[in-house]
């Protein structure tokens, strides 16, 4: 379904701590996706050897294995947040599509976006809002109830 959240709705949520949460979210995606693409490459660098004396070593670590864990961990994280992206932007409004290119991955001033998008103050900082909300209900960024909103969680730290 294809609407703006409500003004009663939009109203209970502090817009700044929500843009924060979001950012951060993806700058974390975009951290890992680059630190996907980096574990193959390290991986291929460890020659792989044998050497008698490593048999004696009851604590084996073998960087190979862990690159490969890592960049399935990592993986898996991509694809769920890839699937939940897919299914909340079919939910969006074209001029949410907009804000939420131009705001969230391009991270454009307000004033340049508002003139893409022939929109006023007045009609575009509630589908700013409405857009940031989404994203925030959407990733569990923010608790519903209590309009809390929690930090983002590393998957790797």
């Amino acid at each position: 379904m294809k609407v703006l959240l409500r003004k009663m709705y939009l109203d209970e949520y502090d817009l700044k701590p929500i843009v924060k949460a979001v950012h951060n979210l993806f700058d974390d995606y975009n951290y890992k996706k680059t630190i996907s693409k980096g574990y193959y490459d390290e991986s291929l660098k460890h020659l792989l050897s044998y050497k008698p004396e490593d048999s004696r070593h009851k604590k084996k670590s073998d960087s190979t294995l862990k690159a490969v864990e890592n960049k399935e961990k990592v993986d898996k994280y991509l694809k769920q947040f890839d699937k939940k992206l897919e299914y909340l932007l079919e939910t969006f409004t074209d001029d949410e599509l907009k804000v939420f290119k131009y705001c969230v991955l391009a991270r454009v001033q307000d004033k340049e976006i508002r003139d893409r998008i022939c929109k006023t103050d007045k009609t575009f900082y509630p589908i700013k809002k409405s857009c940031y909300v989404k994203l925030a209900l959407g990733f569990d960024l923010v608790d519903g109830f209590t309009k809390n909103v929690f930090a983002t969680i590393s998957l790797l730290n």
